[in-house]
């Protein structure tokens, strides 16, 4: 009966309701010269202001504040009846209509973070598999790079959710997976890695002095101009990607030409991924980890064996690891520094690794690591690489076999320390790109004032005078006479996307906009809506923009009080006697707490920044398998050692260890392990190595490998390497700098040459055995290498010392390599750049001991032909060919070179040196891209040949 009645009353209600009869109005607009469509038009646009601005009134749904910033809706029982949502639910089906499609982008502004997944996921829907075009591309495009940056995580959340552990879900989310980041990083990565500068700079791994070790970091992550960027790697975007504008901003700018400059390749590729990543973090660690995938099969230098497959580079990573001479193929691990440092203030997560990234890149620049930065490292390295207790319980007991060092002597293998984070008080001149420590809160500090400001505007303004964009629809000619518009709306997206970066920016862009309605509005006609702005510019003037400004100083002065207390009370507890620090913890398993060096129990808990070089001390030996339980950042210590793998962080550890024997173990006449920073080196050398291994298995087991203080067994395994490179190997190659020493010394025009002459002394010989069983040592190969590499330089020997010193670092290098050094790419490249200084005044005698050992490396390797062929020694053997002929014949005869050319085929072919090589042919016919670098070099001698003497040279080899 209640409902009767109710209907009944409603019934009686509408009987009173006046009927709209447009008609009469429609017939009076029409004899004022307004048609029906400009009407239609005028009412629509009304009407959607209208929606438009109470969506904004509107409160947003309950969201639940997750532990990394981001928000997740409540539950859906919760919010299923919420108006916004309702809407959005209802509007979708309408995406495609012009004049409703702003309402959906309003609709989808205002949710912002709590946007449903499902509607974000629909939202970056493709086209089809395999297609990399979205559906709703134009709409994307519209909705600005907060909301783009939220479709991108959810892409990539769902993509990762999907990952079952086999093979093509895990290529999903690598960078040639189906992910849409993936889309837009790709050839921001690409771009980066093929760099001409920073390639040819990485290859170059062993230089003559520290002015060559020297770079310039900071213009790698310099800003790039909009023009850079948008010509650089967002060029290789695919058409529908490229319109949705993500990786370059738009300048408001328009009709003037700024000059042209310079911007290198990889700075632009630095600014298209922080456009792309923003300050998201769940995006930060999505890119990282796709640098991860990209490494564990293309670094370690396995990107230069063109040979091998996908599958059988991962093989070999996993049962012998990737080169610490990576060069040019380790180029990602020197984007993961870039990026995080590029990126601001980190993560807190993130810390250590951001400190580490720093340390190493003050390092690089100065071209040397000091004894400070290596201790600091270290105490990087134990923070990212500590156990948890559930990982102690985990893994395996380490079993002692042969202890040869006591913990408590220098150098030795005390248990871990407990380091404590902090980047307060670093000095400026170790980091001069170092960000603002509370450069986050200011930020968040900026964007809580101004949205309150906002607000009071949008109060103040009742009408919604000032609320949209003005188009030329609404103001004819709006666009013609106001070349920069601006509105509240425009003002709000700005201060979402933290665009401004002072209130000072706010106050610009708000005067701008009531500037722009005077303007506009001139004569009688526009008397009211200049009255207007005059009145709300008064009102925020006088009230809303002194209490936002007020606000932002009061804030910003209680956090400096509060930074200054706590700084005080920290200062305080660390001087007090009475507070004993908490015991360091024990990295090595099965330590027991009586293991505990009493020295390091009395040392307070020092920051990372603080560590000087009497705190150098290797890390002990760790393995472990990571839980099963996957967290939302990448594995950091993967992370950390990419950072270590960066080739211009190795040649620094490889100069510093050559450094220290030669100034202090041959000057001293000491032993390798009893100086106190060699184990820790080498110990950073050998994480460096295991970089790809872990980068392979995604972290899911890590290790540290051991400082060779000890000969120790881990899982029954010979974890002896280490020590046998510190206690065996190293001793021989100091006697091996011994001998070089002394064949200069005897040779003509040394001192001691007067004593060989009456034969008193005499070269040592070349001992083959002495070497035996150290093919499995690749640090001490490094070493090596970079030893033979300072040998070469001009001016370090003479042509008669050098007969008697090349061979026995060939016969070292044989024994360490096992005779396959022909994908040695870096140390071939660094050798060419040190025999081409001599330019003409090259020896002879020099050139031959060089092309002939080149020449027998491409016959010993155990390679397959194709391999040897297409490998990146005989590249830069032709490469050196052909730079010395081009010096003329008092260095290299055309004669000459054609016939060392053909020894080099016939070598890498395996055949006799008057065979033809069908295989060699093969590939020139086929025009084989593994042997396109080659190739190029032939033909480079066969331009610069005459004629005939290049056909004869083609029908002798077939």
């Amino acid at each position: 009966s209640q409902q009767k009645e109710k209907q009944q009353q409603a019934s009686s209600a509408n009987k009173h309701v006046e009927p709209l009869d447009p008609s009469p109005a429609l017939e009076f607009l029409s004899h004022l010269g307004v048609s029906r469509h400009e009407v239609h038009s005028r009412v629509a646009t009304a009407l959607r202001a209208a929606i438009e601005d109470e969506i904004q009134r509107m409160p947003l749904p309950s969201t639940n504040s997750s532990n990394n910033g981001q928000h997740s809706r409540g539950s859906a029982d919760e919010d299923h009846g919420h108006p916004l949502l309702r809407l959005l639910k209802s509007a979708w089906p309408f995406r495609e209509v012009t004049e409703l499609r702003p309402v959906l982008i309003c609709l989808l502004k205002r949710l912002g973070d709590n946007t449903p997944v499902e509607m974000l996921r629909k939202l970056g829907a493709k086209k089809g598999d395999g297609l990399k075009e979205l559906k709703h591309a134009d709409l994307i495009s519209q909705l600005g790079p907060h909301m783009q940056r939220l479709v991108w995580e959810a892409d990539w959340d769902h993509q990762a959710s999907t990952t079952d552990g086999n093979n093509r879900s895990e290529e999903e989310i690598t960078l040639r997976g189906s992910t849409i980041l993936a889309d837009f990083i790709q050839p921001a990565v690409d771009q980066y890695v093929n760099d001409g500068a920073l390639v040819q700079a990485a290859e170059l791994a062993f230089v003559g002095g520290i002015s060559e070790r020297r770079l310039a970091t900071k213009s790698r992550r310099m800003e790039a101009k909009d023009s850079d960027v948008t010509g650089g790697a967002d060029e290789t975007t695919s058409g529908t990607l490229a319109s949705i504008g993500v990786g370059g901003k738009t300048s408001s700018k328009g009709g003037k030409d700024e000059p042209k400059t310079t911007t290198p390749s990889s700075a632009q590729s630095i600014t298209s991924i922080k456009e792309t990543v923003g300050r998201r973090p769940k995006l930060l660690g999505a890119v990282l980890d796709m640098l991860i995938s990209e490494y564990a099969t293309s670094g370690g230098g396995l990107g230069n064996i063109h040979s091998m497959t996908v599958a059988e580079k991962k093989k070999k990573l996993l049962m012998d690891g990737g080169s610490i001479l990576g060069g040019a193929t380790n180029l990602t691990c020197t984007l993961v520094s870039d990026i995080l440092l590029s990126f601001g203030q980190l993560p807190r997560s993130y810390e250590a690794l951001g400190i580490l990234a720093r340390l190493l890149d003050a390092a690089v620049q100065v071209g040397s690591i000091s004894d400070n930065t290596l201790a600091q490292i270290q105490g990087c390295l134990r923070t990212l690489f500590r156990p948890t207790d559930s990982d102690l319980s985990q893994k395996p007991p380490v079993t002692p076999t042969k202890t040869t060092h006591d913990s408590s002597q220098p150098g030795g293998g005390g248990p871990g320390k407990k380091i404590k984070l902090s980047l307060k008080n670093i000095p400026t001149k170790m980091f001069p790109d170092h960000p603002i420590d509370d450069s986050e809160f200011e930020r968040k500090l900026l964007q809580k004032v101004l949205k309150k400001a906002i607000a009071l505007m949008k109060e103040n303004d009742p009408q919604g005078l000032f609320l949209n964009p003005v188009t030329d629809a609404i103001a004819p000619g709006y666009s013609s006479i106001i070349k920069r518009p601006m509105c509240i709306r425009t003002i709000e997206e700005q201060m979402m996307e933290s665009s401004y970066d002072s209130i000072e920016d706010f106050r610009d862009d708000t005067l701008l906009m009531f500037a722009n309605c005077v303007k506009y509005n001139v004569g009688d006609a526009g008397q009211w809506f200049r009255v207007e702005a005059q009145r709300q510019k008064q009102l925020w003037k006088e009230k809303i923009y002194p209490e936002a400004k007020s606000k932002l100083s009061t804030e910003k002065s209680k956090r400096k009080a509060a930074l200054k207390k706590a700084k005080a009370n920290e200062t305080t507890a660390a001087g007090s006697k009475k507070r004993k620090p908490p015991p360091p913890l024990a990295f090595a398993p099965g330590m027991k707490k009586s293991a505990v060096p009493t020295s390091e129990k009395k040392k307070d808990d020092a920051a990372i920044n603080n560590l000087t070089a009497k705190d150098v001390d290797p890390l002990p030996p760790w393995r472990y398998k990571r839980r099963k339980k996957e967290v939302e950042i990448p594995s950091l210590q993967c992370l950390a050692s990419m950072l270590l793998a960066d080739p211009f962080v190795i040649r620094l550890l490889v100069d510093k260890i050559e450094k220290i024997v030669r100034a202090d173990i041959m000057k001293n006449k000491s032993v390798p392990s009893g100086n106190a920073l060699l184990p820790s080196l080498l110990q950073l050398l050998n994480i460096a190595k295991i970089s790809t291994q872990l980068c392979a298995m995604k972290g899911k087991r890590l290790a540290i490998p051991d400082a060779g203080l000890k000969e120790i067994l881990m899982e029954g395994e010979d974890r002896s390497l280490p020590y046998e490179t510190l206690r065996n190997f190293l001793p021989l190659f100091s006697k091996l700098l011994l001998d070089v020493d002394l064949d200069k010394r005897i040779a003509f025009g040394g001192d001691l040459y007067d004593a060989a002459a009456q034969s008193l002394l005499a070269p040592s010989d070349v001992m083959d055995a002495e070497w035996n069983g150290a093919s499995s040592l690749q640090d001490l190969r490094v070493i090596v290498e970079g030893a033979l590499i300072h040998l070469m330089q001009p001016g370090n020997t003479n042509e008669v010392a050098l007969q008697n010193q090349f061979p026995r670092f060939v016969n070292a290098l044989d024994k360490l390599s096992d005779g396959n050094m022909i994908h040695e790419k870096p140390f071939f490249i660094s050798l060419s750049h040190a025999l081409l200084r001599y330019k003409t005044k090259l020896p002879h005698s020099t050139r031959d001991l060089v092309t002939n050992v080149m020449i027998k490396w491409l016959r010993l390797s155990k390679d397959s032909n194709e391999s040897c062929l297409c490998s990146a020694l005989h590249e830069c053997f032709m490469r050196l060919l052909n730079e010395w002929a081009s010096l003329g014949n008092a260095v290299l005869s055309r004669d000459l070179f054609l016939s060392l050319s053909e020894q080099a085929i016939a070598a890498a072919d395996k055949q006799g040196d008057e065979q033809q090589s069908a295989l060699f042919v093969s590939l020139w016919i086929k025009n084989d891209a593994q042997f396109a670098l080659v190739k190029e070099q032939y033909l480079r001698m066969l331009t610069s040949t005459p004629e005939k003497t290049a056909e004869s040279w083609k029908e002798k080899l077939g």
